[in-house]
């Protein structure tokens, strides 16, 4: 008798723990529900901590997007689009390299070629082709000296 209330009381702790670790939010879980609801300006600070220190290259992707989708409605077009371009090289990359092909890895394909150019070029105009020259230029640039710096440091690839 003692051993099976044993027995339930640890099966009982060993779920609510689990479902405790799994209610555990990230600052891009964050910044996404704030985004969602509207409030870019409470999403921002997440979405910076999560562009700084990314939990995966998917992240890093997710939160760029997420950041230039926010400078698009407050009307910075430059920020807009070189967030939303970094989001589309990344992603572009992740896609590129992804291993595991599956309906995740298609779905993140069209997004790269289409859905994203589509918002760049939706953006273009207002900046001008020498404005855009210089902002995908200061984004290749910081994502190749980013990309060098992990991989001299054996980091997340």
């Amino acid at each position: 008798m003692k051993k099976s209330v044993l027995l339930l009381v640890v099966v009982f702790s060993m779920a609510f723990m689990l479902a405790a670790c799994g209610a555990q939010k990230n600052e891009l879980d964050m910044g996404h529900d704030l985004f969602m609801k509207g409030d870019c300006a409470g999403a921002m600070p997440y979405l910076d901590d999560s562009i700084a220190q990314p939990d995966s290259i998917m992240d890093l992707a997710y939160a760029c997007f997420l950041k230039g989708r926010c400078a698009e409605k407050a009307g910075d077009v430059t920020t807009a689009y070189e967030y939303l371009y970094a989001s589309k090289v990344v992603a572009g990359y992740v896609v590129a390299h992804d291993t595991h092909v599956n309906l995740n890895t298609y779905g993140r394909s069209d997004f790269v070629q289409t859905k994203i150019p589509a918002m760049l070029a939706k953006l273009a105009p207002d900046l001008g082709a020498e404005k855009v020259k210089a902002v995908t230029a200061k984004v290749d640039k910081a994502l190749q000296a980013e990309y060098l710096k992990e991989v001299m440091e054996g980091g997340r690839h």
